[in-house]
């Protein structure tokens, strides 16, 4: 069901009615019913500290500097900011809780 100009629409795909949701994954990103990205951005910092995690046993060890910051890259920014440039920008923070 969909809700167009005050009215509610059925849509239906091969015989089957689509279902409403407030928010559902579509290529790894979370889409919301507003179109605001706050979720996708909170939801993509955790991923990022989750991968970091794992990883956290390498970063520790005797390496240089400069190799930590190259791992740190790889594992972190990769997945936290994958999908990024289809946010939306608002003046609101997004890390504040």
């Amino acid at each position: 069901m969909s809700t167009v100009e005050g009215r509610t629409m059925k849509i239906t795909v091969n015989e089957q009615n689509l279902e409403r949701v407030k928010q559902f994954c579509y290529l790894g990103s979370l889409v919301t019913k507003d179109c605001r990205s706050c979720h996708e951005v909170r939801r993509r910092i955790a991923l990022g500290k989750q991968a970091f995690n794992k990883k956290r046993d390498l970063v520790r060890g005797s390496l240089s500097l400069h190799l930590k910051k190259c791992m740190v890259k790889a594992f972190l920014w990769s997945v936290a900011l994958y999908g990024s440039e289809t946010w939306t920008q608002q003046k609101r923070r997004y890390l504040t809780t």
